[in-house]
């Protein structure tokens, strides 16, 4: 019953972490470039310009770079006999021209770099700069013009290029984006960054509805072979009939899955401060049923932390859910003392408003273990102010389960008014007072809703039995799974083209 929503949450979350890191990465490009240079009068002494040059970069003192990185710029010795060089030259120009003299003058070298580019890492390059300089439509076009020159090379376009102008278009201009997401694909561009693979195969689901609608089945074809390499986007697929063929078997997602956390697992050992491929990792391993493994590793990496200070890990923001996920695999192996005291420890080290949304789960675990009044308890200890919208809401989910077992059938109906429209967050609740009626009601309305359609998809599929904690929550659990049975429920769910299939790894 944990991991219910878990799709949502991860689906926003990474899209808000990639956006972050877009920003960051590209104001720190900003840190490094340039002013129009004038061209030397003469070309000679290539040798001591590259050595003065190199000497003045290493020491971080670009304004005494720009001389001798203008000269080779316009050194036709140096573009003859090694063109690798001379394009590496431009660069180190342009970088040391942005962080000496402004946008505006990097932005003009960039533009004659790319009329001389030997490759695509010149139109990547001014796709940033484009970016920082608020020109997203000059982006994207250079964008497109660099596939279109070298296709071959396109696999190499950096993440911070591409899903930049992905994430500006996505809301405002869906068929620029979808264009976009299909010359990607049609050149096989993968992110490189292997924790914003959900934000991918979340465009990827997206460019494949909207192929489907418009009879593309170049794309279509291109968009659903992408899909298979992303086990959770991938099961979304499936139970989408509008996508996917009801009579054609899913495939198995086990071995897929193992794939996805072998890559993370190598970017995690090569990196063990990437908090957020961390955090990535542990979805994927508890999705996979791996909950001693995962707990494992995160104990270590957490141990680190501990040891050396968040400081000096990448992505703290994701730190306060690394604490909320220790608890939660302590109690999915059966440690439930163990949990309760990381609760508290957790508590103790984020705060009060970073650890509201622990103190969410905290709750969640002590109504599943049957103390709904030690659970109601903590309610006074969660600022609010570290919870948005869904957070609150989910507050009031706790709550209403927790009044559902208790009998407070005045509260009780308090907290479901609250949630009216919710139709996921009233599940729970209804079956905690016994009310399997009106929850499969609540069910049909998200099912019927579109707004929820991916969630109800989510939640109608068949993944492995779900962990409980506590006879009472071994039958909460079992109910839940009764309630996506029902004819009713399921009719709902043909009558909106969901297809419910039984999978090998854990949904919720």
């Amino acid at each position: 019953m944990r991991r219910q929503f878990r799709y949502k949450e991860t689906r926003f979350k990474v899209w808000a972490a990639v956006a972050v890191a877009v920003n960051l990465c590209v104001a720190s490009v900003c840190a490094a470039a340039p002013a129009v240079a004038e061209p030397p009068a003469s070309s000679s002494g290539t040798a001591i310009a590259i050595m003065q040059a190199t000497s003045a970069i290493q020491a971080g003192d670009c304004e005494g770079a720009l001389v001798p990185l203008n000269q080779l710029w316009h050194d036709p010795y140096l573009e003859q006999n090694d063109p690798a060089l001379a394009a590496q030259v431009r660069f180190q120009l342009i970088g040391c021209t942005l962080q000496t003299r402004g946008i505006a003058e990097a932005l003009a070298l960039s533009t004659e770099n790319v009329s001389r580019a030997r490759d695509i890492n010149a139109y990547d390059a001014h796709v940033f700069l484009q970016l920082l300089n608020d020109q997203p439509d000059a982006a994207a076009t250079t964008l497109e013009a660099g596939m279109a020159k070298f296709p071959d090379q396109a696999p190499s376009l950096t993440d911070l290029s591409v899903i930049g102008v992905l994430l500006h278009f996505h809301d405002s201009q869906p068929a620029r984006t979808l264009a976009l997401m299909n010359r990607l694909e049609e050149v096989h561009w993968q992110i490189h960054n292997i924790a914003g693979r959900p934000l991918i195969g979340l465009l990827r689901l997206e460019g494949l509805r909207a192929s489907v609608k418009s009879n593309d089945t170049v794309h279509a074809d291109l968009y659903r072979a992408g899909l298979k390499t992303d086990s959770l986007f991938y099961v979304l697929s499936q139970g989408d009939a509008d996508i996917s063929a009801a009579d054609v078997p899913a495939l198995p997602v086990g071995p897929v899955i193992a794939r996805e956390i072998d890559d993370v697992k190598r970017v995690v050992a090569s990196n063990p401060a990437d908090l957020f491929s961390l955090s990535y990792l542990m979805t994927l391993e508890q999705t996979n049923n791996q909950n001693s493994l995962a707990l494992t590793q995160l104990e270590g990496i957490l141990a680190l932390v501990d040891q050396y200070g968040l400081d000096k890990f990448g992505s703290p923001e994701t730190y306060p859910e690394l604490l909320t996920t220790r608890a939660e695999l302590l109690a999915n192996v059966g440690r439930y003392g163990d949990s309760g005291v990381a609760y508290e420890e957790g508590a103790k080290k984020l705060g009060a408003e970073k650890a509201s949304p622990l103190m969410l789960s905290y709750m969640n675990f002590l109504i599943d273990r049957g103390q709904e009044k030690t659970a109601l308890a903590l309610i006074p200890r969660i600022d609010l102010k570290g919870l948005d919208d869904g957070g609150k809401a989910m507050l009031v989910m706790n709550d209403a389960c927790a009044q559902g077992f208790l009998g407070d059938k005045a509260a009780f109906a308090s907290d479901m008014k609250v949630l009216e429209g919710l139709g996921l967050l009233q599940i729970k609740p209804y079956l905690c007072a016994g009310d399997t009626e009106s929850a499969a009601k609540a069910l049909i309305t998200a099912i019927n809703d579109p707004a929820s359609r991916d969630e109800a998809i989510v939640f109608l599929q068949l993944g492995l039995s779900g962990l409980s904690y506590s006879e009472r929550d071994a039958k909460l659990v079992a109910s839940m799974r009764a309630l996506k049975q029902r004819p009713d429920v399921q009719a709902s769910a043909k009558a909106n083209r969901i297809l419910i299939r039984s999978w090998d790894i854990r949904l919720h």
